[in-house]
């Protein structure tokens, strides 16, 4: 058996003198959703795999111009995802014609902040990966069926990478049920191919467990694995005043009323960041790599999403998140949060947490924890693949 020389987290061991053992990795993600989370879980993957001593690629599903086009043409019906065919309903109503054209035109303004935030990961298509070592889908949820804007046998590998050592980190199958599944054997057949599978959540878990019949270790999303700094190492904007962060797919009427009272009451703007909503004095065009930056700037932040409860866990002054998702409650849970869980209704809650100060030591030991715990599943998972793949790159 190969002896190796490793990077252990957060590079506590150094690396031989005149050698070192990595693993090219290609990674199989939606690095390049038109959401600041796709690109900032990626981002992330990518820096605590270099963290661990190995080479990272990323396998292109499609060329940006494509990916532009699921969200501003008008594809047929069948061929439209989740979000395009919420769109096409709207459209059929003449008072939401004009909220559908103005969003269009803000992803096209954003689109130019993405592809040069693209530009931190190095791509190769499926038939480019003859000499990578080992494929490492997450995370995110690429395995969800209900996403009809994901191809989910390629976020499975179902159709390239044969032989290839395949770890599934911190992967979700967000509302797909397990009878989805058995609609697709050959994906099942791909799942069954894995060497490692790490979750994201216990609901994937349990439809992996079935589908593998092994039970697979629970793991946190990878930008609670990294150190925080680095989601602001290429930050550019900077927004004066005071501002409350508003990130969100959506709000309920009641919602956008209160937050407006509660921003108008404290003499804040409101401004939204990656989605131009309704009741926003300003929707920032910025690249992902800025997000961090706005959310710490905020006097305070509000989302209804997942990777913003996240990045409000890392760096927001005061917060609160609305658990629209289970994957947000888990979260909330996991961490102690609860004094930041909004039901979108009490107004009174509402200023209570956007008033009171995050106990940010309090929060940040229970993230070092869960960073811990998930930093030693993955090292042991990559451990595991590494002795079965990896191979000395030369003299340094």
């Amino acid at each position: 058996m190969r002896s190796f020389c490793r990077v252990q987290a957060f590079g506590r061991q150094k690396k031989r003198k005149h050698e070192v053992w990595i693993m090219k990795i290609a990674v199989v993600t939606v690095y390049d959703g038109l959401n600041f989370g796709s690109f900032l879980q990626a981002y992330a993957m990518q820096a605590y795999l270099k963290e661990q001593g190995h080479q990272v690629y990323f396998v292109q599903r499609m060329t940006e111009e494509e990916n532009l086009a699921l969200f501003t043409t008008r594809k047929p019906e069948e061929e439209c995802g989740f979000v395009r065919r919420i769109w096409r309903t709207c459209l059929k109503y003449t008072v939401n014609r004009k909220r559908i054209q103005r969003e269009n035109r803000y992803y096209r303004s954003q689109f130019p902040y993405y592809q040069e935030a693209w530009k931190q990961f190095r791509l190769r298509r499926p038939g480019e990966l003859s000499d990578i070592d080992c494929l490492v889908c997450g995370s995110d949820e690429i395995w969800n069926l209900n996403n009809l804007n994901l191809d989910v046998p390629f976020y499975a590998c179902a159709s390239y990478g044969s032989g290839k050592a395949k770890l599934a980190a911190a992967v979700s199958a967000g509302n797909a049920q397990r009878e989805d599944f058995d609609k697709y054997p050959r994906l099942e057949e791909a799942i069954r191919g894995f060497d490692e599978i790490l979750v994201r959540d216990r609901h994937t878990g349990e439809i992996i467990k079935e589908i593998t019949g092994r039970a697979p270790e629970l793991v946190c999303d990878p930008t609670l694995m990294v150190d925080r700094a680095i989601f602001r190492k290429h930050e550019s904007l900077k927004l004066p005043g005071n501002y409350m962060l508003v990130y969100t797919y959506g709000l309920t009427e009641a919602q956008s009323r209160l937050l407006k009272e509660f921003a108008g009451k404290h003499g804040y703007r409101i401004v939204s960041a990656c989605m131009d909503i309704d009741i926003a004095d300003e929707a920032v065009s910025a690249s992902p790599l800025d997000f961090a930056g706005l959310v710490a700037g905020a006097e305070c932040c509000v989302t209804t999403t997942f990777h913003g409860t996240i990045f409000s866990l890392l760096f927001a002054k005061r917060f609160c998140t609305v658990a629209k998702y289970p994957k947000i409650s888990a979260l909330i849970e996991e961490v102690g949060a609860q004094a930041h869980l909004w039901d979108g209704e009490s107004a009174e809650e509402l200023e209570k947490m956007l008033e009171t100060e995050a106990d940010r030591e309090a929060l940040d030991g229970k993230l070092e924890e869960l960073k811990s715990r998930s930093a030693d599943r993955v090292n042991r998972a990559l451990k595991r693949v590494e002795e079965k793949s990896g191979r000395a790159l030369g003299p340094e």
